[in-house]
């Protein structure tokens, strides 16, 4: 089965796999190169060489159900390098003494890599947060008291 957002060419490899045009596919629009929704349906197609692949409408947004099972597998190296900050609850933002961000200046770890560990942790916050009444409200007040400060040191300027 393709998943993935519309316009990216689903149908097309759906296509090449196929050898024959058998879904309907448009070029990409010209003023931003980006893809076109198509597909309408899902479709199950049988492919010549004994296969078969099934082609989606595009989705808007792909969204993590349960992502902390294979979190720290999958960043093993950011985990072992959060080990040796000075801070426990260390955030790799800012902190003095973070192992991780030390290892990005000398070029030990990419700095994609971290970007990609933050992202990952923004998406597996809002998940829990969905399912989680008290989390939400601790965020809320985080937030909040966050705002507070940083209004409260505009003023003193």
């Amino acid at each position: 089965m393709l998943l993935g957002s519309s316009g990216v060419g689903k149908s097309t490899l759906v296509n090449r796999f196929a050898g024959a045009e058998l879904q309907a596919t448009t070029e990409t629009r010209a003023d931003d190169d980006e893809g076109r929704h198509t597909t309408t349906r899902r479709e199950l197609i049988l492919l010549p060489g004994g296969g078969v692949v099934i082609d989606t409408p595009g989705l808007r947004e792909l969204q993590l159900w349960d992502g902390a099972a294979g979190f720290d597998e999958t960043f093993a190296d950011v985990d072992e390098l959060a080990g040796d900050c000075r801070f426990s609850d260390c955030t790799h933002a800012s902190e003095p003494g973070c192992a991780v961000l030390a290892a990005v200046e000398s070029g030990a770890l990419p700095p994609d890599r971290l970007a990609s560990w933050r992202k990952l942790q923004r998406e597996l916050l809002s998940v829990a947060m969905r399912h989680d009444h008290l989390l939400r409200k601790e965020e809320s007040r985080k937030w909040r008291l966050r705002s507070r400060e940083a209004r409260s040191r505009t003023r003193l300027r």
